[in-house]
């Protein structure tokens, strides 16, 4: 392979890596399933706000107000969700 031809496939390949949505999940806890610390319980609102331990970036989503329950900042948890219109809805949270 050329030089001009390994550039453009190592320029695919971050073209492909930044294409990715944020929302995809962590990798290790594998689809639709971010792990991280909470940031902030949000009862009145049903939102909850972790900051994800993989990628540090700050993900709120939907919850009912039973699934918060329990629940304490700085508590590092799993969120399985379902993404609807752009909004990410906790269907499962675990603490870790």
């Amino acid at each position: 392979m050329t030089k001009k031809g390994t550039w453009l496939v190592v320029a695919a390949i971050v073209a492909g890596v930044l294409a990715t949505s944020p929302a995809s999940g962590c990798e290790l806890a594998g689809p639709s399933t971010h792990i991280g610390k909470i940031k902030a319980i949000e009862v009145a609102q049903e939102r909850l706000t972790i900051v994800d331990m993989q990628t540090k970036k700050d993900f709120t989503f939907e919850a009912e107000p039973g699934q918060l329950q329990g629940l304490s900042l700085g508590q590092l948890v799993a969120v399985t969700y379902s993404q609807e219109n752009g909004r990410l809805k906790a269907e499962l949270i675990t603490p870790r």
